[in-house]
């Protein structure tokens, strides 16, 4: 039983919610039906998870190019050479063409990815429109797509990979309870997870000197 909470735990510091949703549902349901604040925290992750994609598929990684040198020296015979000029130039137009498709492909999952992540958002608005005490959360959360630059916004530190930890470990801890077991371990490792990120986050003045576990992860 306790590996399927270690699987759950995983799931969500890796960014999938949804799965470890699922998981949670199939093997501890009674854990998310006792526990509506949890609930709504891997709700809230997983749109943060949204936004992170979208920035991701904005902000791609430089792809290195597949016409790197041709293997020959100086000393390589003119004939060669040339050949191997022709077939480079061969290569670059179909680099050019699979380039472009990826480009179009890359615009067309980020403006899904925009419209999944807003139509989640007003799902969530309509669930919890009449909880005060979630507004606060909300509206930190959605101002996220005002900004062209989400992760360099006065919210941009909920963006942070370290905001999955509490989450995981506040679930976590909540399934070895309803198992009759200690969770003070589970919290002893959360304080010491989310102080090793955020410092990690923070050095330089980075956004993790932004970042209250108490305020900002604790609805």
């Amino acid at each position: 039983m306790t590996h399927g909470a270690t699987g759950i735990r995983a799931s969500i510091l890796d960014g999938d919610i949804d799965k470890a949703l699922k998981h949670t549902n199939a093997h501890y349901p009674r854990v998310l039906d006792e526990n509506p604040h949890i609930v709504f925290r891997l709700k809230l992750q997983k749109y943060f998870e949204l936004i992170r994609k979208t920035i991701e598929l904005q902000n791609p990684e430089p792809a290195k190019s597949s016409t790197a040198t041709n293997g020959h020296g100086n000393n390589a015979e003119p004939d060669v050479f040339e050949s191997s000029m022709e077939l480079d130039e061969a290569n670059d137009g179909e680099d050019w063409d699979k380039m472009e498709t990826e480009e179009a492909t890359s615009s067309m999952r980020y403006h899904e990815m925009i419209q999944e992540a807003m139509n989640y958002g007003q799902m969530l608005t309509r669930e919890y429109r009449d909880d005060s005490a979630k507004k606060k959360f909300l509206d930190e959360a959605f101002s996220l797509l005002a900004y062209d630059d989400a992760k360099s916004s006065i919210h941009g530190h909920l963006l942070e990979s370290s905001g999955r930890v509490p989450v995981a470990e506040e679930l976590n801890s909540a399934i070895l309870v309803s198992l009759g077991k200690s969770s003070s371990a589970a919290l002893e490792r959360l304080y010491q997870q989310v102080e090793a990120l955020v410092n990690e986050v923070g050095e330089d003045g980075g956004p993790g000197t932004l970042i209250n576990v108490t305020n900002d992860y604790l609805p």
